[in-house]
């Protein structure tokens, strides 16, 4: 038996100590028992573990396709860059491809010019008669016929054009309820009324526009002509050089197998360069075709948060407005017809935007932000969107877009309450869609509202639809109620149609838009002079002190009047 030296005995002692259970771990012991067991987590249910592996299956699918999606935008973006520069490299070099691309253009610009001059002479004012109703509505033609809007709009534009630029560039507004953005290349940026009512903030709004204004500022117009030529020549170059690959290393396997085993080695040989041929020209071969729009898009977005940036707007909106977006897009599919695109791109720019401002430009957003220089809004904004929302509202409910009907209307009430054109569709809106008590209770107490705030009776049909809640409450009281609103509606209407036929090519287009000007103003009682009143005037008879203060004006006609003299239905009906 092996002695222990004395010398050992300290460490068999620790050895000993150490390997005895310790109290603490004792006890932990001692729980793995019963407490312990139940302290598990319970065994998930069938139902349960098939519902979690269903989620964790969709959320690997959509981890997966997102990944592809990334994939595919950097090899998007990888053929857009190769045929850009070649295109770019073909127009300094060869004089004939510049011509093709430098005619193409003018013939585009041409176009657009034809496109400008439609939308800026566009009819302003034709009425139209509902079919179930009567109602005679207002239809709007291209531009938004609220000079006031249309103003604002474009000097906030002209706001946030580079100052290197040598174009020169106009901002308007189309009426429209999709959201839709976009450019001419004469430098025309047209944003729709649907757009714009989506808009937060001026900051949302500057960006909006910046974007548009960076596809002519950058050329887009002009790459976009050149492409298509520039794919075609280089393609052509890449079967060439297909074509030459596979014949040089054809023949050079045909030697080597020669040198190697005679004929039949050259046979051999031949297949084998044959093959190697073809798989290096098939890299030459594949043809560029490339989403041009989705690349010019990014740069575009690109522009406008540096752009934006540049002038003090707050780019921290951007993102906000992406998210809206996306939740009017999920709610209404058509709102990605325009400049939204597919829900895909909104989280694909949103999440573009947030990575430049959080990496890029966040120093020099920092810095305006200390100098307390960044913009989000104005009061003017408020003012002229309560419009905007308004008559955008109006175009949505009869485009059957009620989501946006509804939104666009309760912002513009929340904006202005004594419009009563807003107070009134958004009454119209309720009765239509409303499924509640309460949704139905408020669109009673918004006809009334209208009907308090309607001073000149512009709106008769709003006796009407207020008729037609009371006639579903078989109360008395209601019933009396709904017969003397029908009666108002009558008269009202009645009136309405012989002043329309009156001032029919006497009043300006858009004269509503300018009585609400007046409400703004303070004078909410103000109504143009009826024709008799203004011929006395212009006469210098019984009203001759008032000639001299309001000379007559003449007469003018208008070339086009001259050549082709035109009447509304309306008219032509009166004078029959």
């Amino acid at each position: 038996m092996k002695r222990i030296r004395s010398s050992q005995i300290p460490a068999l002692l620790l050895t000993l100590l150490f390997s005895l259970p310790l109290p603490h771990m004792t006890a932990s012991a001692q729980q793995t028992g019963p407490a312990a067991s139940q302290a598990k987590p319970q065994t998930e249910s069938p139902e349960e573990k098939k519902l979690r592996e269903r989620e964790e299956s969709l959320r690997k699918k959509e981890e997966d396709r997102k990944e592809k999606e990334a994939k595919a935008r950097t090899r998007e973006a990888k053929k857009y860059q190769t045929l850009r520069e070649f295109a770019e490299d073909q127009y300094a070099s060869d004089p004939e491809f510049r011509d093709q691309v430098d005619d193409a253009y003018l013939d585009l610009q041409s176009a657009h010019a034809q496109e400008a001059y439609r939308i800026n002479t566009s009819h302003p004012k034709e009425l139209l008669a509902t079919e179930n109703e009567g109602q005679v509505l207002k239809l709007r033609r291209a531009l938004y016929d609220n000079p006031r809007v249309q103003e604002y709009v474009n000097r906030l534009g002209q706001q946030i054009v580079p100052d290197d630029s040598e174009k020169l560039y106009s901002f308007k507004v189309t009426v429209n309820p999709i959201p839709a953005a976009y450019t001419l290349s004469t430098g025309t940026v047209l944003v729709s009324t649907g757009m714009i009512s989506l808009l937060d903030n001026e900051a949302q709004l500057a960006y909006v526009l910046a974007h548009e204004l960076g596809h002519v500022y950058k050329d887009h117009w002009r790459i976009k002509v050149m492409m298509p030529l520039a794919e075609e020549e280089y393609n052509k170059r890449q079967e060439k050089k297909r074509a030459m690959w596979t014949g040089l290393l054809g023949v050079a396997g045909m030697g080597i197998g020669a040198a190697i085993n005679g004929s039949q080695g050259a046979y051999g040989g031949a297949l084998v360069g044959l093959g190697d041929g073809f798989a290096i020209g098939s890299y030459y071969s594949q043809r560029i075709a490339s989403d041009w729009a989705l690349a010019q898009e990014d740069e575009a977005d690109d522009f406008a948060l540096k752009a934006t940036l540049g002038k003090s707007f707050d780019v921290q909106e951007v993102p906000r407005l992406y998210e809206t977006m996306a939740r009017v897009a999920r709610v209404d599919s058509r709102t990605q017809l325009g400049f939204l695109g597919a829900r895909s791109r909104i989280r694909e720019r949103s999440n573009y935007a947030q990575k430049l401002i959080s990496g890029p430009l966040q120093a020099q957003y920092q810095e305006a932000l200390k100098g307390n220089k960044i913009k989000g809004t104005s009061p003017e904004f408020n003012l002229i969107m309560s419009q905007l929302k308004r008559d955008n509202g109006i175009e949505a409910f009869y485009y059957d877009m009620f989501q946006m009907a509804k939104m666009n209307l309760q912002q513009s009430v929340g904006l202005r309450n004594d419009d009563p054109l807003a107070v009134y569709y958004y009454g119209r809106v309720l009765k239509q869609v409303g499924r509640t008590k309460e949704e139905l209770d408020t669109a009673q107490q918004s006809l009334q509202a209208a009907i308090r705030l309607d001073n000149w009776q512009t709106i008769p049909e709003v006796q009407l639809h207020r008729a037609l809640m009371l006639m579903e409450s078989k109360d008395q009281p209601n019933q009396t109620e709904a017969a003397g609103a029908l009666k108002a509606y009558v008269v009202a209407y009645e009136r309405k149609r012989v002043e329309s036929f009156r001032d029919e090519g006497l009043l300006p287009p858009n004269v509503d838009i300018l009585y609400d000007y007046m409400r703004l103003l303070g004078d909410k009682n103000w109504r143009a002079p009826e024709l008799a009143e203004l011929l006395r005037t212009n006469s210098g008879g019984q009203n001759g002190a008032s000639a001299q203060q309001q000379p007559a004006i003449p007469r003018v006609e208008t070339p086009a009047e001259t050549l082709t003299p035109t009447r509304t239905k309306a008219r032509f009906r009166a004078k029959q």
